[in-house]
């Protein structure tokens, strides 16, 4: 941990914030390993069950992660909100927001003039007929049929899904590489990763089955994305 920052608190809630922070104030870098629980504790005068409470709270946000004998350290992209970043080099795109270039978009003025504008609530929200047929037509070229849920982007998406058939500790087979972003939603969501080689189909028969049969828990639920499409 960096010497100019000590965590500090009486509780475990005192403490996660003072970790959360370190990381917002730059003081916490990514990959800084935090104090063992006893030394922290003793260093704090708490008992080393809040420390492990504070431990595990932070794990669970997806703050830190726990890496055997090297202890508890912060991961690499923690979903805490930092100072502002050193602005990009001329000529640097900096890609990993996925945000598209706004000059590149059509122009919708056209397109939103046919929109139906009556008001609807919540007992008549469905997927538009012409968006669940398209996408229907499309899914079952590739033999996929059942039904069809809209949601707020992939991120929304893949967090549903694995929110619904997984729980923390579970395991979730992930392209290697991938984007950064599915990383953090599942280290929030308290479940692991696990890295499956990927060619120009997608996850290879080869590794994907090897990498789950020697997991020591097989519960699994591959996930794909791309940003922007077809690049890794």
């Amino acid at each position: 941990m960096a010497e100019q920052y000590q965590v500090s608190g009486r509780t475990a809630a005192d403490i996660v914030t003072s970790v959360e922070a370190g990381i917002r104030l730059n003081h916490l870098a990514p990959g800084t390993t935090l104090p063992p629980v006893r030394r922290l504790a003793a260093d704090l005068a708490v008992s080393p069950a809040t420390v492990a409470a504070a431990y595990r709270t932070l794990r669970q946000r997806g703050i830190v992660e726990t890496a055997g004998r090297n202890g508890t350290r912060i991961r690499h992209r923690p979903p805490v909100a930092h100072r502002a970043a050193e602005p990009l080099p001329d000529g640097v795109l900096d890609l990993t927001t996925g945000e598209p270039d706004a000059s590149l978009l059509p122009d919708l003025t056209i397109a939103l003039a046919r929109v139906d504008t009556t008001p609807r609530g919540y007992a008549h929200a469905s997927v538009l007929p012409v968006l669940e047929q398209l996408t229907r037509e499309r899914l079952l070229a590739e033999g996929i049929d059942g039904d069809i849920t809209v949601t707020g982007g992939a991120l929304d998406g893949i967090d549903r899904v694995l929110s619904a058939h997984l729980g923390p500790g579970d395991l979730v087979g992930i392209e290697d590489p991938c984007w950064a972003n599915l990383r953090d939603l599942i280290a929030a969501l308290g479940q692991r990763m696990v890295p499956v080689p990927v060619d120009e189909c997608g996850p290879t028969p080869e590794g994907s089955p090897r990498r789950f049969d020697t997991a020591p828990r097989p519960s699994s639920s591959p996930a794909e994305h791309r940003t922007p499409p077809e690049w890794t």
